[in-house]
C-alpha cells in the first residue's frame, strides 16, 4: 500500500462472507489489471442485470495504485511543464521553483478525487460481488479464494484472467540490501531526492525522469541497450534523448549497474559502460526495467491454461486460452503488442467481455491502438514501423518532417520534435505514423483512423487541417511523399 493514496478504500468495505461454500457465477474475473474493470463494465452493458459477476483480487488497494500510476505520472509531467515554459519565456515571466510537498499533496488529492472514487463506483454501479483473497484454480472449472477469514469455492461459467503484471527486479549484487522504488511505489516518496538513479527506460520511467529533473533532482538513467525507448522509431528515440539531455538528465546507454551497496543514508551503485566502471552515490533508486506477468500461484496448470516460455498466457486471436471457458486480457497475455498500456488493456478487456457475452470471436487489431508516452513533448505512434513494413513487403517508404517546420513551433517556442510517416510504396497508403510533438496524444487517434480506413497520402493532403497546430505535422509529412522537402519548406515559410 502506498500511504496517502488509498486511505479510505479498505478491503473490509468490500469483503464478502468467507464461509466454506460454493458460489456460482456467470462471469468470474481474477483482477489486478484495468482490463478486468473494463470487462466488468462492458459485460454488464451487454447482458444487463440478469447475470452474476464476481471479481477476485488479492490486493484491491494495490490494483488501484497500479491503475493510477500512468495517470499520476502524466499529472506530474503536466505540473512541471511550468519550468519549460519559464525557460522559453524567461524575459516575460519569473519562475521561483516548486514546493515538492505541495505537489505531493496535490497528487494525493487528485488520486482521491479521480481514481479511488471511480474504482469504487465500478463495483457499486455494476453490481459485482467482490472477493478479497488469493485465487487459485483447483480444476478446469473451479476456483478457491482464500483469505484470513476462510475460503470460498467458486464455479464460473466463464473466467477472465486479468491479474496484471509486476515490475522486473534486477539480479544485481547487493540489490536486496537497498531500498528502491518502482513506478508504482514512487508516489509514496516524501522528500525530493537530490540525486536519483533510474535503472531502465520504460515509458513511465522516462516521464518520471523528466518530471523529477524539472523539480530539481539530478537524474541519471542507466539503459543496457543502444538507445532509450527502444519501442519507438530510432529517430523519435534520439530526439527524446536529446530533449532530456538538454534539460540536464544524464543518460548512459550500453550501460548496466553491476553492484549496489549502502553508504550511510545513501545508495552506492557501480556502473559499467564500454569496459569501464565507476562508482556513484544516490539518494534514491527507481526501477524502470519493464514488467513480467503475474501468472504464478494461480493454479493455471490445474485449469489447463498454457503459458509460453516467458510465462505469458497463451491465447487465440479472440483472447481465449487453452481452456475454452477461460479468457485472458491485459499484461498477462502474450499478444503481439510492442508494449503494455492501460489503453491496450482496456481494449482487450472489452473485447473479451463482448466475446463471452455475445458468443463472438472478435479480435484486437493492435496496429490501430495508439501508444502515447507523456513526456514533454509527447511521443505517440500507431501502425507499422519502417523495419516491420520492410520485413513484411521487402520494401518500405517513409518521410520525416521536423516540428520546427510548423508555425505552431514558432508560436510556442518549442523547436524539438518530429513526425515520421510510414507509407506503402506501391499504393502510397499510410500504414504508420510516429510523432514527437506538443499534444501528440490529442491527434494520434486521427492517424489511427486514417490507417484503418486506408487513406493514401494524397487524400490526407486534401483534408482540411487545423492550422496552426501540432497536428499540422500529419499533413506536412503526407505532403513530402509527393514533394521535394526543401521546396515545400521554402513555400511554407514564404
Amino acid at each position: 500500500m502506498v500511504s496517502g493514496f488509498t486511505d479510505g478504500l479498505s478491503d473490509d468495505k468490500f469483503s464478502t462472507s468467507n464461509k466454506s461454500e460454493k458460489k456460482y457465477y456467470d462471469l468470474v474475473i481474477i483482477g489486478g489489471d484495468v482490463a478486468g474493470l473494463a470487462a466488468v463494465a462492458k459485460y454488464r452493458e451487454i447482458v444487463g442485470s440478469d447475470k452474476r459477476i464476481a471479481y477476485v483480487s488479492i490486493d484491491l488497494l494495490g490494483d488501484l495504485v497500479r491503475a493510477s500510476s500512468e495517470i499520476l505520472s502524466n499529472y506530474l509531467v503536466e505540473v512541471t511543464k511550468i519550468r519549460s515554459w519559464a525557460r522559453i519565456y524567461d524575459d516575460l515571466c519569473c519562475f521561483e521553483g516548486f514546493e515538492f510537498s505541495k505537489i505531493l499533496d496535490r497528487l494525493r488529492i487528485f488520486s482521491e478525487n479521480n481514481m479511488k472514487r471511480r474504482f469504487e463506483r465500478v463495483f457499486e454501479r455494476y453490481n459485482v460481488d467482490l472477493f478479497i483473497g488469493s485465487a487459485k484454480f483447483v480444476s478446469r472449472k473451479d476456483l478457491v479464494v482464500k483469505s484470513s477469514g476462510g475460503e470460498v469455492f467458486i464455479e464460473g461459467a466463464f473466467y477472465i484472467l486479468a491479474p496484471g503484471s509486476t515490475p522486473i527486479i534486477p539480479d544485481v549484487e547487493g540489490f536486496n540490501e537497498i531500498r528502491y522504488y518502482t513506478t508504482e511505489t514512487i508516489w509514496g516518496i516524501n522528500d525530493l531526492p537530490r540525486e536519483l538513479l533510474i535503472v531502465g527506460s520504460e515509458p513511465l520511467g522516462l516521464e518520471i525522469a523528466q518530471a523529477f529533473n524539472r523539480l530539481g533532482s539530478e537524474v541519471h538513467i542507466i539503459e543496457s541497450s543502444e538507445r532509450i525507448l527502444s519501442i519507438a522509431e530510432p529517430e523519435i528515440s534520439r530526439e527524446l534523448s536529446d530533449v532530456l539531455s538538454e534539460e540536464g538528465v544524464k543518460i548512459y546507454t550500453n550501460a548496466r549497474v553491476t553492484r549496489f551497496s549502502r553508504s550511510g543514508s545513501r545508495i552506492s551503485a557501480r556502473i559499467s559502460r564500454h569496459d569501464e566502471s565507476f562508482e556513484k552515490e544516490f539518494d534514491a533508486v527507481l526501477l524502470a526495467l519493464g514488467r513480467v506477468p503475474k501468472t504464478d500461484d494461480l493454479g493455471l496448470d490445474h485449469a489447463g491454461v498454457e503459458l509460453d516460455k516467458r510465462w505469458y498466457v497463451k491465447v487465440s486471436k479472440d483472447l481465449r486460452t487453452s481452456n475454452p471457458r477461460i479468457y485472458a486480457a491485459g499484461d498477462v497475455v502474450g499478444t503481439p503488442k510492442t508494449i503494455s498500456t492501460q489503453l491496450i488493456s482496456v481494449k482487450e478487456g472489452c473485447v473479451v467481455a463482448e466475446n463471452i457475452a455475445s458468443h463472438r470471436k472478435k479480435s484486437v487489431d493492435y496496429d490501430l491502438i495508439p501508444v502515447v508516452i507523456h513526456t514533454d513533448p509527447e511521443v505517440a505512434f500507431v501502425g507499422y514501423t519502417e523495419q516491420r513494413l520492410f520485413k513484411a513487403l521487402g520494401m518500405s517508404s517513409h518521410r520525416i518532417v521536423r516540428f520546427d517546420a510548423t508555425l505552431k513551433s514558432d508560436l510556442i517556442g518549442v523547436r524539438r520534435g518530429l513526425a515520421k510517416i510510414i507509407i506503402d510504396p506501391r499504393e502510397k497508403k499510410i500504414l504508420g505514423f510516429h510523432v514527437m510533438a506538443p499534444n501528440a496524444s490529442e491527434f494520434i487517434t486521427v492517424a489511427s483512423l486514417l490507417i484503418k480506413h486506408g487513406y493514401r497520402a494524397k487524400e490526407v493532403m486534401e483534408l482540411a487541417h487545423i492550422y496552426p497546430a501540432s497536428y499540422e505535422l500529419l499533413k506536412l509529412s503526407a505532403h513530402l511523399v509527393f514533394s521535394n522537402p526543401d521546396e515545400y519548406l521554402h513555400h511554407l515559410h514564404q
